[in-house]
């Protein structure tokens, strides 16, 4: 029975995705964008792929990103403010099926959205005739699914502590911000005393490094990257999967004690 509640629950996620307008408008607005790029030609064909490689992945991350976590973040307000959740549980589904399935339905959205980039960055590489760096392509893809789990379970976390703007917004800069915070991290320490090197050491194991799903640079530049071994992919997965249950288990005990 668990496995068939938490698919029922991932498909029905991902059926209201794909016939709202959301996925679509993002993923028309990306295209926009691309087709601005593939319009460029002062750069030289050579130049023209590297920047092609980098805007149209940069635009695809972050395009998927933001879809994702305003899908997450909206699913359990959504089903609250609709009392549509209390048919869903008044069947044998348990809490933690009803969540599981809530992810692994925006995970798949997030997946149908990677898959029509997917396309149009294959089609835009015809257009230009650059070839695709596949095994570091497809790297990113996958680490780029990994990192969508982390966003989406901390959106369920946060969804039930915050209001869903609040959330969205958490998620959003934590996204944009990863980067910059892991910098500011590092160069706030020298300057800290005992305390705050200790206030500094735990924001760093409970914040993400969202950056190291990031392989769109050495795909832009994979004539001088080879695909990453599979042992810091390994690592890598299991460090996503840390972090989505800890976050998810967060949310499920919030979940539980919620009062329906």
């Amino acid at each position: 029975m668990k496995g068939r509640a938490i698919r029922f629950i991932a498909g029905t996620v991902l059926r209201e995705s794909l016939r709202r307008r959301e996925i679509y408008v993002l993923v028309l607005v990306a295209c926009g964008l691309i087709a601005v790029i593939l319009g460029f030609d002062f750069f030289g064909i050579g130049g023209l792929t590297k920047f092609y490689r980098e805007a149209s992945l940069k635009v695809m991350g972050w395009t998927t990103a933001f879809a994702v976590i305003v899908l997450a973040t909206r699913q359990l307000p959504r089903e609250m403010e609709n009392r549509t959740i209390y048919p869903l549980l008044a069947r044998p589904i348990r809490r933690v099926e009803f969540l599981l399935g809530k992810l692994v339905g925006v995970l798949l959205a997030g997946l149908f959205c990677f898959a029509l980039f997917m396309l149009i960055f294959l089609l835009g590489s015809l257009r230009i005739q650059a070839t695709v760096p596949w095994g570091l392509f497809l790297q990113h893809m996958y680490l780029q699914l990994a990192m969508l789990a982390i966003l989406s379970a901390l959106g369920f976390l946060l969804s039930l502590v915050v209001h869903t703007d609040a959330a969205i917004t958490i998620c959003v800069l934590l996204y944009a911000l990863s980067a910059v915070l892991a910098t500011v991290l590092v160069h706030l320490y020298a300057y800290m005393d005992a305390v705050g090197r200790v206030l500094l050491q735990i924001l760093t194991y409970a914040v993400p490094q969202l950056t190291l799903f990031d392989l769109s640079a050495k795909a832009v530049h994979a004539e001088a990257w080879s695909p990453l071994s599979w042992q810091i992919m390994l690592s890598l997965t299991v460090y996503a999967v840390v972090y989505t249950g800890v976050y998810f288990a967060g949310a499920f005990v919030l979940f539980r004690r919620r009062a329906l």
